[in-house]
């Protein structure tokens, strides 16, 4: 067993948010997920979120010792290299609710506002249906019943959120998931005004442009999305565009 000393951050809403110390034991092959664990069952009022435990959900999302991690995947002994005391806290540039848990639901209206979800077109089962629909608002305030799956190995985690610096100055970036998914679907259709509209969403002042290419969001990703690679992809075709458009005037 490994004998843990961890300072968790601990924040309800109205009240100032401050660290707690707790020492708890897990086994030697635990994951951080196993510590959090730990401390809610000192302390069944800690708040935090969990389901699949392999890195398929993207629920669990914290930070550990000041960078954003799956908890679920990340080892005990990787955390605590080197270091005496671990720390955990919630994702940076989203709402605490309480403790570890943040609130996503302005990141995915965000993207549903923009008609422009982090997905991509749903493939078919053998027997033609698609494998998972959803009800969502079009742009145009409609309930609509969609087919969809997920954008290739985004979970959805939030943790390139968390990681951007763009995001903790303006919450009206549309963020690297969401450009991120914007180029994949413009990879994925051959259809020039499906392109254009793709382009048009990201050429904007809160899209590609507003990213500083920090590249902590690629950083951080923990499934290989790259989506500070795909910013810069979106930044080409656009500035070829715009290129075209000049030598067309000429």
């Amino acid at each position: 067993m490994l004998d843990v000393n961890v300072k968790v951050f601990r924040q309800r809403e109205g009240q100032a948010g401050h660290f707690q110390d707790f020492k708890v034991s897990v086994p030697d092959d635990a994951n951080v997920i196993d510590v959090i664990d730990a401390v809610w069952r000192q302390d069944s009022s800690f708040m935090f979120r969990h389901a699949c435990h392999h890195a398929s959900c993207g629920t669990c999302a914290v930070r550990v010792n000041g960078y954003e991690k799956l908890p679920c995947i990340y080892s005990v002994k990787d955390a605590m290299a080197g270091r005496a005391e671990m720390t955990i806290e919630p994702l940076r540039n989203f709402p605490i609710v309480g403790d570890m848990v943040v609130d996503v639901s302005g990141f995915f209206q965000k993207q549903i506002a923009s008609d422009m979800l982090i997905t991509r077109p749903a493939e078919k089962t053998l027997g033609g249906e698609a494998y998972e629909r959803s009800e969502v608002f079009s742009t145009e305030g409609k309930l609509e019943d969609r087919a969809y799956n997920r954008f290739e190995n985004c979970v959805e985690c939030g943790i390139c959120i968390s990681a951007c610096p763009t995001m903790a100055a303006t919450d009206k970036f549309f963020g690297p998931a969401g450009l991120a998914a914007i180029n994949r679907a413009y990879q994925e259709t051959s259809d020039p005004a499906e392109r254009e509209h793709l382009l048009n969403l990201a050429d904007d002042e809160n899209g590609v442009w507003r990213c500083h290419s920090g590249w902590e969001c690629t950083e951080a990703c923990p499934q290989n999305v790259d989506p500070a690679g795909a910013i810069m992809s979106l930044r080409r075709r656009l500035i070829g565009r715009r290129l075209k458009g000049i030598f067309k005037l000429n």
